[in-house]
């Protein structure tokens, strides 16, 4: 995996750097946002599930070709829980759970046809937690769970990722990203999964759209 991930960044790199004669002007500021779906593996494989997901992030270009990413990933209800919790004034609160990821690294990005169409492959390090969240009964109440249980650890990232502009100024993109989070995490049970430490695994995918200025 992470020499697949260095081999094709590398290609990537000899490829923006003698395939593109064009202006030097480019945009340093990129906003993404997307959906999608998460696929856990590893240790998790056989107790989370494939979950709806979603995904926001920054990246800022010092030069055409490198971009340095922060983001947040999240997906619902991978490890199925579905549970409630009493309350006196509410009556029965659900519980259910979220998975959370904090990717921080890099990407090299290739442009083709005068920057319309870009590649990039990268990755970093990440953070990920698995917890269990009280659904509020109301907009402004907040109450606690004393019944949820947390989840996570740190670990790294690799990713895969292309886009097309689609006006001439190219400050809107669609593209599409994969990234692949290894992380070990530990703590308490979370649905069905042992209360042990894990070497998880998941597969990120998102469809989206990305501002640039």
């Amino acid at each position: 995996m992470r020499r697949s991930v260095i081999l094709v960044t590398l290609a990537m790199v000899a490829t923006a750097s003698w395939g593109q004669s064009w202006r030097n002007e480019f945009q340093k500021n990129h906003v993404f946002g997307g959906l999608g779906f998460a696929v856990p593996g590893g240790d998790v494989k056989n107790f989370y599930s494939t979950a709806f997901a979603w995904s926001i992030g920054y990246g800022y270009r010092p030069i055409k070709y490198l971009q340095l990413d922060v983001g947040y990933d999240g997906s619902y209800n991978s490890a199925n829980v579905d549970a409630y919790v009493y309350n006196p004034g509410f009556g029965p609160l659900l519980i259910r759970d979220f998975e959370t990821f904090i990717p921080l690294g890099g990407r090299v990005v290739a442009p083709f046809a005068k920057g319309r169409v870009e590649f990039y492959a990268g990755g970093g390090g990440a953070y990920a937690r698995v917890g269990e969240f009280l659904k509020q009964p109301a907009q402004y109440v907040r109450l606690e769970c004393p019944y949820c249980e947390a989840r996570d650890g740190w670990g790294y990232f690799a990713m895969l990722g292309a886009s097309v502009a689609l006006d001439r100024a190219q400050h809107f993109r669609l593209g599409a990203v994969t990234r692949v989070y290894r992380v070990d995490t530990s703590g308490p049970a979370v649905g069905s999964t042992p209360a042990t430490h894990t070497s998880d695994q998941w597969v990120n995918t998102y469809f989206g759209m990305t501002f640039s200025f």
